[in-house]
């Protein structure tokens, strides 16, 4: 009897002088995970795709235009729009020059909306052209596909043969999934396209958010004398202090004129940080804690 009193005393924790189950943290990373993937159902179902895919991964022509003043997309839309239909047009900007990239169809004719925007007005003082075929894309594409889950796989491997224990192998398996699932989801909110840029943020999230894991277990493991709540304790400002020096290094390049592709790593970076945060902290160290004091408890 005094060492289950103990054992469930143990799930108490105090935040801000309020107390409270820990294992009550679980209903945010679960409220977060089905609002994501409400968020990606909704876009299939609108859309007929999962997130909005670039150039590399649908197909297409990517028309990048420099110019010697700022240029508004709105501007751009609008003077192209009539005769090209739809385009999708963003603003560039970086160490002191400006342009804009304009995503189109391959079949529109990139020297025609050239000449229609210097109709227009705008100077165009250089350019450059990507153009991706149908079956060039369709293999980035699986390729991409390819790449996500093989690293799923490993990361299941190598987490049960450093652990030897199917629950940790599982609580880090779903931790990524989350991760990935929250990152896209607000990718397609905030209208990050999902290209090759992004597929590599987005494999070097998944590293971090494992490396991430992997410092609890090992913490949770280590035989230093403390209880459980103190090792979690310990985890969580190791873990949140990695977690916001990336962050803080991120934010630094989404503060700089850099080109698009960089701020479209550093912008999927920044979201599955944060979504680390709440898949690691609020999820998976619930999970283990409860997990090491009922194996402690069972073995007193």
């Amino acid at each position: 009897m005094i060492n289950m009193a103990a054992h469930n005393m143990n799930r108490n924790m105090t935040v801000l002088g309020l107390k409270f189950d820990y294992r009550l943290l679980i209903i945010l990373p679960v409220a977060l995970l089905i609002f994501s993937s409400y968020v990606l159902l909704n876009s299939y179902l609108t859309t007929g795709e999962w997130f909005v895919r670039g150039i590399e991964l649908k197909g297409g022509t990517m028309l990048s235009i420099k110019t010697g003043q700022p240029t508004h997309a709105a501007d751009i839309e609008k003077a192209l729009s009539t005769d090209f239909g739809k385009l999708i047009v963003r603003e560039l900007r970086g160490f002191g020059e400006y342009g804009a990239s304009i995503e189109m169809d391959s079949s529109v004719d990139y020297k025609k909306v050239m000449d229609r925007l210097t109709g227009s007005g705008i100077k165009i003082t250089d350019f450059s052209v990507e153009n991706t075929g149908p079956s060039l894309s369709t293999l980035f594409w699986s390729q991409a596909q390819m790449a996500i889950i093989l690293a799923f796989v490993l990361i299941w491997i190598i987490t049960f043969i450093v652990f030897r224990t199917v629950l940790t192998s599982f609580t880090t398996m779903l931790s990524a999934i989350s991760d990935l699932l929250m990152t896209m989801a607000f990718m397609q909110i905030f209208g990050i396209e999902f290209s090759l840029a992004s597929l590599g943020a987005l494999l070097m999230m998944l590293g971090y958010s494992v490396d991430t894991d992997i410092m609890l277990n090992s913490r949770l493991r280590k035989d230093s004398g403390e209880d459980v709540n103190q090792k979690v304790g310990g985890a969580v400002k190791t873990g949140l202090t990695m977690t916001f020096t990336s962050i803080g290094a991120v934010g630094a390049i989404l503060l700089t004129p850099v080109p698009d592709v960089l701020i479209q790593i550093a912008s999927v970076l920044f979201i599955g940080l944060f979504a680390d945060i709440v898949n690691t902290w609020f999820f998976n160290s619930p999970m283990l804690r409860w997990y090491f004091e009922t194996r402690g408890a069972r073995n007193a």
